[in-house]
């Protein structure tokens, strides 16, 4: 059985579609194309015209896909840029138009709930508790659990941070390199949002999981290898000495390490390392290991129960 799931996140929109052979995924095939929902969101408020028709063009391509895989089922969630959007329903509707199915807007909860269940179901992830860490365009969810022994997982607790690469790259690095002033502000702003969370008291115990773009993509510089197909361990000093890198580069620059990897996401990809340094900074990890799963993977299992 094939079953697909579309992440219509800030920056990205990623499709998944996988197998599932006696309850495990195993992806057959998986996208990324950069829409950018958020661009200008800031400033406006709004999804702007460039966005959609990009997100429209996206979702076609992804249709055919779909048809060529036989895909039984497929599932939309939309997270922080249509959230937050006033003509979120031009979203909704371009799904519906596309794609024939109901684009659902979930909740910061929601995203981080589910990227958990998504990023400890790849091969590889550790057992007992941890915090995922999904960094988005437009938000970051943190999210605390555990996946037990028989590959069941419990949520203890969940935050979504309106600290997004994208949102925070329009707010503070309006040219790349940054300024160090520029830096030092991005800087306070990612603190004051991270010391107003109460994590557990064993949280800083925890082992930190990190998904999506910025994850992904350090961990694949790192290792010189893409796609990532497991778990990928990132030191504090490795993510240290990357956000150094890569925030005293231009955006042709950061591009130029990787162009098929970073084509996309050179300009917002020095905040995002910047901001996964806080975070570990902030809760004293000394590693982060990398899930080549999530939002998407986690969608499917939340529906797989009805198919």
């Amino acid at each position: 059985m094939r079953l697909a799931a579309i992440d219509l996140g800030t920056n990205t929109a990623l499709l998944l579609i996988a197998e599932v052979i006696d309850g495990q995924l195993r992806p057959c095939y998986e996208a990324e194309q950069f829409v950018r929902l958020g661009e200008g969101l800031e400033r406006t408020g709004m999804i702007g015209p460039a966005a959609l028709m990009r997100l429209r063009r996206t979702l076609e391509a992804y249709r055919e896909r779909l048809r060529a895989y036989g895909v039984k089922a497929c599932w939309v969630a939309a997270t922080s840029a249509t959230r937050e959007a006033r003509n979120a329903q031009e979203v909704v509707r371009i799904v519906r138009e596309v794609l024939g199915v109901a684009a659902e807007i979930i909740s910061g909860e929601e995203e981080a709930y589910w990227s958990l269940q998504g990023a400890l179901a790849a091969p590889g992830m550790p057992h007992g508790p941890c915090l995922v860490v999904d960094i988005g365009g437009g938000s970051t969810e943190l999210v605390g659990g555990a996946r037990q022994p028989d590959g069941t997982v419990t949520v203890g607790f969940a935050r979504s941070l309106p600290l997004g690469t994208v949102r925070l790259t329009e707010r503070w690095f309006a040219s790349l390199p940054p300024s160090p002033e520029a830096i030092m502000q991005a800087q306070h702003q990612i603190r004051e949002a991270l010391a107003a969370v109460r994590l557990p008291r064993a949280a800083t115990h925890y082992a930190l999981v990190g998904v999506a773009g910025t994850c992904v993509s350090l961990a694949a510089l790192e290792t010189r290898s893409f796609p990532v197909e497991s778990s990928v361990a990132l030191t504090y000093d490795a993510v240290a000495t990357w956000r150094d890198r890569l925030l005293k580069m231009s955006a042709a620059a950061v591009r130029a390490l990787w162009p098929e990897l970073l084509a996309g996401r050179a300009d917002v990809l020095p905040m995002g390392a910047l901001l996964l340094h806080e975070i570990m900074t902030w809760g004293r990890w000394r590693l982060c290991r990398v899930s080549p799963f999530g939002l998407r993977h986690g969608l499917i299992l939340r529906h797989l129960p009805r198919c």
